[in-house]
């Protein structure tokens, strides 16, 4: 993605509030990017495009928001938003003249998978800009690289909670994956601290 001036037409990434690390550095970074590339070869190219994660209280969770105002649909009756949140998939919004103006808000039942494929995504996304409608359509197919950003997305919650990484459990030598070994130390971790790791490394707020 190219990250250009606000004032520009192009998209343009902007950083939410309180986001302490780069974009690249977000475990969603690579998915963010994908989806945008997918979206700017249809030639729908949202206007604003946002990525971070949610706070404690919602267990540092990763979002992305896409928006396109009524300037880039078709017609005059107003915006679109796409919404995706790491453990919920993808919502979107049909918006009034006015961002903040919500019509409606719902998730798009036409993908299957909470991580869905960057071209299914830009399936749903070209309906919506150019017909305000979702596709009579359901799209399974989730996105190849789902299992690694799910991973990177755990290191970075235990991370932000001064722990270390998680690390895959193997049941001997040569055999796949059978669980996740979460690291706690017990001369410097406490009671709290390896509740809420073990809380967010799985996604779960509270």
């Amino acid at each position: 993605m190219t990250i250009r001036s606000p004032l520009e037409v192009d998209p343009v990434l902007l950083d939410p509030p309180g986001l302490r690390s780069t974009p690249q550095e977000l475990p969603h970074w690579p998915y963010v990017q994908a989806v945008d590339d997918a979206l700017t070869a249809r030639g729908i190219p949202p206007g604003i495009v946002r990525a971070g994660h949610h706070g404690l209280e919602r267990g540092m969770t990763t979002y992305i928001t896409l928006a396109w105002d009524v300037s880039r649909t078709s017609g005059r009756a107003g915006g679109i938003r796409l919404d995706w949140e790491e453990r919920k998939g993808w919502y979107y919004a049909l918006t009034g003249l006015h961002s903040y103006d919500v019509l409606l808000y719902t998730v798009v039942t036409a993908l299957r998978a909470p991580v869905a494929d960057p071209e299914r995504v830009a399936d749903v996304a070209e309906e919506l800009v150019r017909f305000r409608r979702v596709p009579d359509a359901e799209y399974p197919e989730g996105w190849e690289g789902a299992d690694d950003m799910r991973a990177a997305a755990h290191d970075f919650r235990r991370r932000r909670l001064g722990l270390g990484p998680v690390r895959p459990q193997k049941e001997s030598a040569g055999s796949e994956t059978a669980g996740m070994q979460v690291l706690i130390d017990t001369q410097t971790d406490t009671y709290e601290q390896a509740v809420t790791a073990l809380r967010a490394a799985y996604g779960y707020s509270s």
